[in-house]
């Protein structure tokens, strides 16, 4: 079944064939409202029949005859003039056209761009997105609920740094309709409309200065300073990837809008050719001057001022302090275990030297002095672990805030040549020691059970007691693992 959508979609094409066709939407007070009129004949005139016999769904469609009658279609007389009204009722946040005609009167109103988040185009056939919103092929009435939410509104810097000598010609109030997100293939008719738009929208806001007395003329403040002629948007389509990487780094990447703004305005300014319209020569200019805005750029930051000096020596030294404090405790958890190794050793030297001073009873005190000498050592051992990693955890969360806070200036790959390879090169060796440390002291403590238990038998005697117990073990886990379980599937053969 045909949806009135797609109804008035052929009727509204079948009508471009009048030579007197007028078509005009536009916003009213709560809704939009679509006016075509022009010669019709008979095959247009049963079109705009089906659209007035199928059901309306909110659209209030009215159809008039040359006399302004109110009349069906069917009614009308071939190759006369005919006018048609469809008004619909706006949705919060969601713009919804039946013709191009409605969509490049609706590109041109600057300020309503930032009322919409999504347009259903009755036209459209390939979707794309910008950072404003969602251009999508209108099939349905009504949309999904989740989808009429107004956007939020954001204050925009652009008309802060341009300054505007007309009423006319103004950089847009905002950049987020004109940056494209997804939908980089421009071969449907309403993204060509939009690009074109977008280009010149977008280049309004590389300029220092905007004119517009007899022609438009843009001023950019460089060494030397230049008034330019605008030009026709068109001449710069070829460039469009461009100009959205260069808005993009401009306003969008960081802060320090107005100084990255600046650098790019002065490197236009510094080379551009005489007698050429500023959208003829953006083509092969922008490239070179965004690059070397962008090494002035970051030539910027890294030289800095005294105050970046400064944060960079602060830097230098934190991670001085940090990094000896990480080997320090390397340093503190080795001579902690020597310390405890010396005590073993010491003990187990006692017991078997005076082995010839043991007298009935003793072998208890021996055990229980080497089982208390193992807890001791087992607890001195954590406690050391533990304090070690949790300084080691607040230092890392005092580095991952001022990473941000502090030193936001530098890029990750600087920032990880002076502080990641240091500090992840201290990390991996007091793991090492860690693990190390962790695997004697285990042995130690192995060492002095084992001793403990030597009180009441001998080593012959331990072993054999493992072995039966494991073999005991294993016997009674073997039937079991042999066993099929109940609840174990079995396929049938075919």
């Amino acid at each position: 079944m045909i949806s009135i959508l797609e109804k008035i979609g052929k009727a509204i094409d079948r009508s471009r064939r009048a030579s007197d066709l007028v078509i005009t939407e536009d916003q009213q007070a709560t809704s939009r409202k679509l006016f075509i009129s022009g010669t019709m004949d008979s095959d247009t005139l049963q079109l705009w029949g089906e659209v007035i016999d199928a059901d309306a769904e909110n659209l209030r469609i009215a159809f008039f005859d040359e006399s302004r009658d109110n009349i069906h279609p069917r009614q009308g007389v071939p190759d006369q003039k005919h006018f048609i009204t469809i008004i619909s009722d706006e949705v919060p946040g969601i713009l919804r056209l039946f013709t191009l005609e409605g969509w490049r009167t609706f590109l041109l109103q600057d300020p309503r761009l930032r009322q919409y988040r999504c347009i259903c185009a009755l036209f459209v056939s390939e979707s794309f997105e910008t950072q404003q919103w969602k251009v999508v092929p209108w099939k349905q009435m009504l949309p999904e609920e989740s989808e009429t939410d107004v956007p939020a509104g954001t204050a925009s810097v652009i008309k802060s740094i341009i300054r505007c000598f007309s009423t006319d010609f103004l950089p847009p109030d905002t950049i987020a309709p004109w940056l494209l997100v997804s939908g980089d293939k421009i071969t449907d008719v309403p993204m060509k409309i939009w690009t074109s738009l977008a280009c010149r929208e977008l280049l309004k806001c590389f300029v220092n200065e905007l004119f517009a007395a007899e022609i438009k003329t843009v001023g950019l403040s460089g060494k030397p300073p230049r008034k330019i002629p605008f030009g026709e948007e068109h001449a710069a389509l070829s460039a469009f990837d461009v100009i959205q990487e260069t808005a993009k780094w401009i306003f969008l990447e960081g802060n320090e809008t107005e100084l990255k703004h600046t650098f790019l305005s002065s490197e236009l300014a510094r080379e551009w050719p005489e007698g050429v319209t500023f959208c003829e020569g953006i083509v092969y200019r922008l490239p070179p001057a965004l690059e070397s805005a962008r090494l002035l750029y970051k030539a910027h930051i890294r030289a800095g001022g005294k105050d970046t000096l400064k944060s960079l020596g602060d830097l230098r030294k934190s991670l001085t302090e940090d990094t000896q404090k990480i080997l320090q405790q390397s340093r503190d958890l080795s001579s902690a275990l020597w310390k405890d190794m010396a005590l073993v050793i010491s003990t187990l030297v006692l017991r078997y030297s005076l082995e010839a001073l043991n007298a009935s009873g003793q072998q208890k005190v021996y055990a229980l002095t080497f089982c208390a000498l193992a807890l001791y050592i087992a607890i001195s051992y954590g406690m050391s672990v533990y304090i070690n990693r949790h300084a080691l955890s607040l230092l890392e969360k005092n580095r991952t805030t001022w990473r941000s806070k502090l030193y936001g200036f530098l890029d990750e790959q600087d920032y990880q040549e002076l502080a990641g390879l240091p500090i992840n090169a201290a990390m991996r060796s007091y793991h090492r020691v860690e693990g190390m440390t962790s695997a004697i002291m285990l042995i130690l403590i192995t060492l002095l059970l084992t001793a403990a238990s030597g009180e009441f038998w001998s080593l012959s005697t331990i072993l054999q007691s493992g072995y039966t117990w494991v073999m005991s073990a294993l016997q009674l886990l073997t039937p079991w693992a042999l066993c099929e379980p109940e609840w174990f599937p079995v396929c049938p053969l075919k």
